[in-house]
């Protein structure tokens, strides 16, 4: 097998064509490191050689562009490398990732548990099940949740005040409260307790206005 042709396709990167057939994009660090020029004899172990080459960088500069953007975990960022690269390749750029200190579960963990409680005010069940859907092991996003130390109660009055307590009132409001609650991962009877608390303190409040017109 012989390198017909090497077209250049943009400033790094070149188009390589083996026996007058398209190969594969290489960078030209690549070219350069491997000797790589048109009219060189190559065996199929070379050409793998260089492929493998070309996919360890495309993965590493990928994976330094995913986290430059916002933390991921191991098992995020090695999905998300795997669509473009090889699996060798991804799971190469995961470890070294890692060594770099730019991949750290239980620290990601700790941020999404802190925005998902502490911000969006969700309840655990719910937190969680967005944990595992970025990749973060169960033992690791229990334990990040739990370090949190928020109380299920407290969040469900915390929304209430800022986000429904003008649909309450009246059977169709509280009821849309409550499934509204419901698909925050709160339990029925959390969420039928904190509503029924803030009905009876409405009607407190308005019993003593009247006592005092």
């Amino acid at each position: 097998m012989k390198i017909t042709e090497i077209e250049k396709k943009s400033k790094t990167r070149y188009t390589v064509y083996v026996d007058g057939e398209y190969f594969y994009i290489l960078d030209a660090e690549i070219l350069t490191e491997h000797h790589v020029r048109a009219g060189m004899e190559v065996t199929e172990a070379f050409l793998e050689q260089l492929k493998a080459a070309a996919q360890l960088r495309r993965a590493r500069e990928r994976a330094f562009y995913l986290l430059s953007y916002r933390d991921h975990s191991e098992k995020e960022l090695y999905q998300k490398l795997r669509r473009n690269v090889s699996d060798e390749a991804a799971a190469h750029t995961v470890a070294k990732m890692l060594e770099l200190g730019l991949l750290n579960d239980e620290r990601y963990a700790e941020k999404l548990a802190d925005y998902y409680l502490n911000q969006k005010q969700w309840s655990e069940k719910k937190s969680l099940y967005e944990m595992r859907q970025k990749g973060i092991p169960d033992e690791v996003a229990r334990l990040a949740l739990e370090a949190c130390e928020v109380q299920p109660e407290d969040q469900i009055r915390r929304l209430i005040d800022t986000k429904y307590a003008r649909y309450l009132g009246d059977p169709k409001g509280n009821q849309k409260v409550i499934n509204a609650l419901l698909r925050l991962g709160f339990s029925y009877g959390d969420v039928r307790a904190a509503v029924r608390e803030y009905l009876e303190q409405i009607e407190l409040e308005e019993e003593d206005e009247w006592q005092y017109e």
